[in-house]
């Protein structure tokens, strides 16, 4: 423990003030017949200023004034003190004269165990970017998906889900991600397994099956000191998820529940009935024939609902004799989404067990998760039918042969007697006859085995087998006549049944030894070596069939697998707690490259260095923590989609397509594009990170800047026809720098008795820069991304010299007035003219930085806290609003379509897909959760307790952009599931 100054020199200010303002608000002690004094000191015998005494079973206490010392009133000669200090382990002592107690500190408090990959290092002895935190702390809101507990609570860690549909998946960058075609998703390691981040089809959301409530810990891994013991899959950071465990107390049981409310917070500013009817006439072009309907149709009001939720978890942990702790829980969630027929649905469970043998030398940890998952989801283009719908026609057409006629009695647009081939489908119709829906099973487990070499228990020898195995069947049906089977499909009425099946088994073995002593107090030295075996095997089989059986399309059949292979080792070592240094390497195979490029190695090196531990700093006062961390290392990547793209393969043609030779038919064989060179991506990052606490850690965060640069970019790019057997081609080529700044900064403003005011904050600032792409870079060379509609149509480019998804249209004229010009576009030279000439707008998808903050005030039994984040220095391109004009109003199939008031009062009569006018600041600061609880202590017992909570979440957000939602990871803004605002009531019992 460190120094402090002696009592006779503490008295300073500010220590004063703290004690006096805590005095203030703490309650005091009604009038009783037995007044104890005492005198509350460290180890050290330094008074503890400020601790809190509280006479157990009453509201009855006080405070340690500048010197330790205290009185209180309490109710009885054998009352019964509790001490409680930040940084202190709690202390109970039946109440004597003249009482004189000694605190300890609390370890675990201060040195907070975090999990680094194949062990683990108290949080004070990390020289890696790491950050660790529990769930349980957060004002969690409803959190249906486990993504949902880290949006806006780590620096570096930018969480967008992808919808506001129940059970939607997010996209999670790391420092920004450090590649461009290859994924940027980080590596997620679940209990020791890391799991298989590839989607499935009908499906977003890899986790989706881990139930929130399970979760103990999240370490995220942000350096490269940090993840290049995970190596292969580490550029883009690792996420560490620690589910809860049993432990040696009592049997213990809890149950919680939570009931909600979803409503639509804001819809799509179209032209109503009334006013859809006063403009059509003023549009030129428009049959003086063709005649609006009479009804008066909200279409957005159609499809979207007040939306009911309910969660249900049940868990019980212990232990058998006195070996063996266990946890086993259960869970259920049922939650209707926003939009009609929408509903996702879950059953989760979780056991595990850490028997010991041989007198604790061998310990057994067994971990098994199984889950359910149905999602019957919605046609992703519901929402932008719902605006485009004529709001002249009816739902339905109220025909007595509904039945039988097209559309079967939903109102569709007709030709005559025959529905249009072109039309918009009716998004009624679309949520009440399609069934669309998606079940996932999976079940994640590992056993892993740690043992303590008798008479060398310094050394431990751990093995760890895992895998990961994952069902998936998707189906969609659609009845004969639907209106949508005129418009998709066979486009004759004809109906549907489309099922797939995705199966994927990811196996793990692990074998590595951990060696740890300490020579001379002052040495402590350790050691880390292994082995490790991953296999990667996924199968997908898909029909479509009428609903009669009759096959419209040839199935689709795919088989894939991979290995990866790895050896690793790390030493770490430091002297007298105060300098620290970690070094590690790792060589990875991956079976996707050639035999020559299959191996790749990677080091890293981190040095640290405990100034407050240092003579001129340890009586500090004020600090009581500083640490400066420094790390350079490298990281692999070789997450792309093809399991094969080193090899010669060929894709065999469908039957359909098949090559006639006389009176049979032959399949014919297509070679595919690939690269025998292709190699690992490769990420090297330096760090220099700051550690710091004052006052006690009262106040308490950490400021880190990094840099990243990744070579042999795998990137997909167009390649010269004739020169490879396709046209795009992924291969090794362009480099990208990445650069940030991430700040967090965490405090106890108030900590008396009674109140407690905690605050938390985290900001980021990122830069990433395109400086290599291809052989030779030129302006004219570039990738394009981004597609919004149809075929070839992008609003995005990789470009050198730019950030990755830098917007790339034309740059609009205006008048003086400061009004669009329809057509016209501002060219390179500064002039103006109809050439559509496109360019970098230096504007990018990507936000520049974000903020998170959350803050919790608690009075005795009483908490509200509140949560937030934002994001700052993004573009949103507003394809909803491009997609849109005057002339749009009406096709020359003869159907009417709606349209923005926007689009009215813009006044382009023609589409302008590709000007900048459409692109909009993305900033936003969202208000996501506030809660308002009670905590009712010892219902029955002194273990039992129960917590009732009023939350909203999506409270508020603020923002210029002129659409329904800023927050899209991609930047485009199309066909978006909006996301609710949820109303829950929850209930934590514990027993």
């Amino acid at each position: 423990m460190k120094n402090k100054k002696k009592p006779e020199t503490f008295g300073s200010k500010w220590r004063y003030v703290l004690v006096l303002f805590a005095l203030i608000l703490s309650v005091g002690v009604s009038a009783q017949k037995t007044i104890i004094r005492g005198n509350i000191l460290d180890r050290e015998k330094l008074p503890v200023i400020g601790a809190n005494i509280l006479e157990k079973g009453t509201t009855n206490g006080t405070i340690s004034d500048v010197d330790g010392n205290f009185s209180i009133t309490v109710s009885s000669p054998k009352a019964v003190l509790l001490i409680k200090y930040i940084g202190y382990k709690d202390v109970e002592m039946t109440v004597t004269s003249g009482m004189k107690i000694v605190m300890e500190e609390d370890s675990e408090m201060l040195d907070d165990v975090v999990v680094i990959g194949y062990g683990s290092v108290k949080k004070s002895d990390a020289t890696g970017s790491v950050t660790a935190i529990k769930p349980d702390d957060f004002n969690k809101g409803l959190r249906t998906t486990a993504q949902d507990a880290l949006v806006g609570k780590v620096p570096g860690v930018n969480v967008v889900t992808s919808s506001g549909a129940p059970g939607a998946g997010s996209t999670i960058r790391i420092r920004s991600g450090a590649s461009l075609s290859a994924s940027n998703d980080p590596l997620i390691v679940i209990d020791g397994v890391p799991v298989d981040n590839s989607t499935i089809e009908g499906g977003s959301n890899v986790i989706g099956g881990i139930n929130p409530n399970d979760i103990e810990t999240f370490t995220v891994l942000k350096d490269a000191s940090a993840t290049a013991i995970y190596g292969s899959r580490a550029s883009n950071g690792v996420i560490v998820i620690t589910t809860k465990k049993g432990d040696d107390a009592r049997l213990r049981f809890n149950y919680s529940t939570n009931l909600s409310v979803s409503t639509v917070t804001e819809t799509l500013d179209i032209l109503s009935a009334n006013e859809f009817r006063q403009f059509v006439p003023t549009v030129s072009g428009i049959p003086g024939t063709i005649k609006l309907g009479d009804a008066s149709t909200d279409w957005q009001d159609e499809i979207y609902r007040t939306a009911f939720g309910q969660e249900h978890n049940f868990s019980v942990s212990g232990k058998i004799k006195q070996n063996t702790p266990y946890r086993f829980s259960v869970g259920y969630t049922n939650q209707n989404g926003i939009i009609r027929t929408n509903n996702y649905e879950r059953y989760t469970f979780n056991g595990g067990a850490s028997p010991k043998f041989f007198d604790k030398h061998l310990t057994v940890d067994l971990n098994l998760k199984v889950s359910y998952e149905n999602n019957r989801k919605v046609d992703g283009s519901v929402v932008g039918n719902a605006m485009r719908y004529d709001p002249t026609r009816p739902v339905k057409t109220g025909s007595a042969t509904a039945a039988t006629d097209p559309g079967l009695g939903y109102f569709i647009w007709m030709n005559g007697n025959s529905p249009m081939a072109i039309q918009t489908d009716n998004p009624v119709a679309q949520l009440d006859l399609q069934d669309n829906s998606n079940k996932v099973t999976r079940s994640i487990g590992n056993a892993a085995f740690n043992y303590k070499v008798h008479h060398l228990e310094d050394l431990q020898l751990n093995v760890n087998l895992g895998y990961d195995v994952l069902k998936s069947e998707y189906s969609k049906k659609v009845p004969q006549l639907a209106g949508m089977m005129y418009t998709s499909n066979m486009k004759d009425g004809t109906g549907l049944v489309y099922d797939s099946k995705q199966n994927k088994r990811n196996y793990l073995l692990d074998m590595y030894a951990n060696y740890s002593h300490v020579f001379n107090e002052k040495h402590n030295f350790s050691a880390m070596g292994g082995y490790g075996w991953q296999h990667f095997w996924k199968k997908f089989d898909a029909t479509t069939l009428s609903p009669e059986g009759k096959e419209l399309f040839s199935p689709n059949h795919y088989e894939s697998e991979y290995y990866l292979l790895s050896f690793y080792g790390r030493l770490n070592y430091s002297y007298d707690n105060r300098y620290m240094v970690t070094a590690t390497l790792r060589s990875d195979a991956s079976s996707r490259f050639a035999k020559g490029n299959r191996w790749g190695l990677f080091p890293s090196v981190a040095l640290g260095w405990k100034i407050s531990q240092e003579a001129f700093l340890r009586d500090s006062e004020v600090l009581s923590d500083l640490k400066l961390r420094l790390s350079y290392g490298q990281t692999g990547q070789q997450d792309i989609l093809n399991d094969y793209p080193y090899m010669t393969t060929f894709t065999v043609s469908y039957p359909e397509a098949c090559y006639q030779f006389g009176d049979k038919w032959y399949n014919t064989y297509r070679p595919n594009g690939y690269d025998s060179d292709i190699k690992w991506e490769t990420t090297e990052t330096y760090n220099i990170g700051l550690d710091y606490g004052f006052l006690n850690n009262r106040i308490y965060g950490s400021i880190d800047y990094y840099q990243r640069h990744t070579k042999d970019l795998l990137n997909t790019i167009p390649v010269i026809s004739g020169t490879n057997y396709s046209s795009v081609l992924t291969t090794n080529i362009g480099e990208m720098d990445n650069k940030g700044v991430e700040f967090s900064i965490n405090t106890v403003p108030v900590h008396t008795q009674n109140w407690k005011w905690t605050v938390g904050m985290n900001y980021t600032w990122n830069d990433s820069k395109i400086t290599k792409l291809n052989v030779i870079d030129s302006d004219a060379n570039f990738v394009q991304t981004g597609a919004i509609s149809g075929t070839g149509k992008t609003v995005q480019v990789f470009m050198v010299g730019q950030r990755p998804y830098t917007f790339y249209l034309a740059k609009q004229a205006y008048d003086d007035n400061g009004k669009a010009i329809e057509g016209k576009y501002v060219q390179p030279d500064g002039s103006v003219s109809a050439t559509e000439t496109k360019y970098a707008t230096h504007k990018s998808a990507l936000p520049k930085s974000y903020l998170g903050f959350n803050t919790q005030l608690s009075y005795k039994n009483w908490d509200f806290a509140i949560s937030g984040h934002g994001a700052f220095g993004n573009y949103v391109y507003n394809y909803v609003a491009a997609d849109q004009y005057i002339q749009s109003v009406y096709s020359d199939q003869g159907n009417f379509s709606n349209i923005l008031r926007k689009t009215r009062d813009a006044g382009f009569q023609n589409q302008q897909l590709y000007s900048d006018y459409f692109l909009e600041k993305g900033n936003f600061f969202r208000l996501d959760n506030l809660s308002l609880g009670y905590t009712f202590p010892k219902l029955w017992d002194k273990s039992s307790s129960l917590r009732l909570t009023f939350g909203v979440q999506n409270v508020a957000t603020f923002t210029s952009y002129s659409g329904i939602d800023p927050e899209l990871y991609s930047g485009i803004d199309k066909e978006v599931y909006p996301r609710p605002r949820v109303f829950s009531i929850s209930a934590n019992l514990n027993f």
